[in-house]
């Protein structure tokens, strides 16, 4: 198959999703064709049946604003038309999947467009105003919808008229990536001292990500052990969090990394991970902490219960309760033995639940269902 696929080329999340995907596709013999406004992180150069295609920005003197839609929508009609693809894979719903949908309406050459919904561009984005009624015009005139939760799948059906089926398929994990076996001394002791405890939080430091509970259920934990805090990523919260630290007193307790490009070599470094989101349509960073064979303290909302196992792979609470966050992770870091036991527990749960040949061979088969069905809509 020549297979489209439109993403945001983000760090995480919904970039990073498609980007394995499109690689586990490439490697399977499939061509894949990247549209984005710049290359996904992950996405290396001279990599076989793999191709990029840069969304150049449209500047008009009318407009204070690229006009991106229409570059998208341009782009994906120009790729469409020269490399005749037989599907076009929009991940994110707004402005993905409406940009996908103009452009078969424009090009000459037609084709299926899968839509799948990641999370915030129905629970945040798409509901919007503004874009309520696009976002549910996009997903309507979509061939194929999927989603990465059941927990997502019901909000979709409950939130918009949705007249089209929606398939989950569960994100996926390359556990030789994310794997214990990138610890090592070396990088543990530019975090901590050897007789600390390392407590990881990785996001996009946005309310949402509810990282001030992360800092005070910190405050508590360092308290009872010796621990640090360390925290991936970057976002508009951090200025924030750190105002907050110098004024708990623990600021020399806590490590601002910032944006990593290979969280893997972290995350297999830390003794907990706590994730204690408000909302969460799945956790990716939850499970690449479980197949780096290390325990999560978790919130226990929306697709979090779908990832995680409560008392098997780590531990969950309200979002809010930080009493019991701490207690949590104190009851982890504490115990080296169930620490190691929910490790393993997690990495088998990721290998068993969330690998990526069963999910690459799910969206394949979703393709081929679009094109078949596609060729007789149109052949009518």
């Amino acid at each position: 198959m020549r297979i489209g696929i439109v993403c945001h080329p983000s760090i995480g999340g919904s970039g990073l999703v498609a980007t394995q995907l499109g690689l586990g596709i490439a490697k399977q013999g499939h061509e894949v064709h990247f549209i984005s406004r710049t290359r996904p992180f992950k996405l290396l150069e001279d990599l076989d049946n793999v191709h990029f295609h840069s969304v150049e920005a449209i500047h008009y003197p009318l407009f204070t604003d690229p006009l991106y839609t229409f570059a998208l929508t341009a782009k994906i009609v120009e790729v469409a038309e020269q490399y005749q693809l037989d599907v076009v894979h929009a991940h994110y719903s707004i402005p993905h999947s409406l940009c996908a949908y103009l452009a078969c309406e424009i090009s000459q050459h037609k084709f299926p467009t899968i839509t799948t919904i990641h999370g915030t561009d129905v629970t945040v984005i798409g509901q919007d105003k503004p874009l309520y009624p696009l976002n549910q015009f996009s997903i309507n005139k979509s061939d194929k919808v999927t989603t990465v939760s059941a927990f997502q799948s019901e909000y979709i059906k409950q939130n918009f008229e949705i007249s089209n089926p929606i398939e989950v398929i569960h994100n996926f994990i390359d556990l030789a990536v994310f794997t214990p076996d990138n610890a090592s001394t070396d990088v543990r002791r530019t975090l901590a001292g050897d007789d600390e405890k390392i407590i990881m939080h990785v996001s996009n430091f946005r309310a949402i990500k509810n990282t001030q509970a992360v800092v005070h259920a910190f405050n508590i934990v360092q308290q009872q052990l010796d621990a640090r805090l360390v925290l991936l990523g970057s976002g508009p919260d951090v200025d924030g969090l750190k105002v907050e630290c110098r004024r708990l007193g623990i600021i020399d307790k806590v490590s601002f990394l910032g944006d990593v490009t290979h969280v893997e070599s972290y995350l297999a470094n830390a003794d907990c991970v706590i994730q204690p989101s408000y909302k969460e349509s799945f956790s990716l960073v939850v499970l690449e902490a479980m197949a780096s064979a290390v325990p999560t303290v978790t919130s226990n909302v929306d697709g979090i219960p779908e990832v995680m196992q409560d008392g098997v792979t780590g531990l969950m609470t309200e979002p809010d309760n930080i009493e019991q966050l701490a207690a949590h992770t104190v009851t982890i870091l504490s115990d080296d033995h169930l620490q190691q036991t929910m490790g393993q527990a997690g990495r088998l749960r990721a290998a068993q639940l969330f690998n990526p040949e069963e999910k690459i061979a799910q969206y394949l088969a979703t393709y081929s269902e679009a094109i078949d069905e596609f060729s007789v809509s149109q052949s009518c």
